[in-house]
């Protein structure tokens, strides 16, 4: 493991042990048996050590589910658009609900920045559209903000154990563009 991937794993457990409210650079560089410049050498400041994490935390938890969307055993689009909504819904309600604190990092530093936003969501865009081979990404645009409520981390406060239910009432409204 790198120096720089240590740092990452590190910071993450502090933030898992004790809250994002108490991590320092000084506590890493402790941690880790190290100096605080030594962390400097591979994030230049708190904020881009943090952005890095949140957005690993994105990839892993809820990107990975739809990077690349596996079509292979699908015969209908408006089955591949239902399961590619759902895989990115589910990822984030169950990272949510497994560890608040890091997905209270990934709102904080990937949500609340708008060119990583903006970035999230063309990923998003770019892979229902391949997908689903829709012709256009207005069409993946849509639906990816018609099922906002699923998968914007400001609304997950809201989630409860009907998710899923809620998820299969909106989607009953929107398939019947797609079969």
């Amino acid at each position: 493991m790198t120096t720089r991937e240590k740092i990452l794993q590190e910071t993450e457990n502090f933030i898992l042990k004790n809250g994002i409210e108490k991590l320092t650079i000084s506590k890493i560089a402790k941690k880790l048996n190290i100096s605080q410049p030594a962390i400097y050498k591979h994030f230049k400041n708190k904020e881009e050590l943090l952005t890095v994490l949140a957005l690993r935390f994105l990839n892993e938890q809820t990107l990975s589910a739809i990077f690349p969307f596996d079509t292979t055993n699908y015969t209908q689009k408006v089955d591949i658009i239902h399961d590619w909504l759902w895989a990115v819904a589910s990822a984030k309600f169950y990272a949510h609900q497994e560890t608040p604190e890091m997905f209270a990092l990934y709102t904080t530093y990937v949500s609340e920045n708008q060119a990583l936003s903006q970035e999230h969501i063309l990923e998003m865009v770019q892979s229902l559209q391949s997908a689903a081979a829709l012709s256009k990404p207005e069409q993946a645009g849509a639906l990816i903000q018609a099922f906002a409520y699923f998968h914007h981390p400001k609304v997950a406060p809201q989630w409860d154990n009907s998710f899923q239910e809620q998820f299969e009432n909106v989607w009953s409204l929107i398939k019947k563009n797609f079969e």
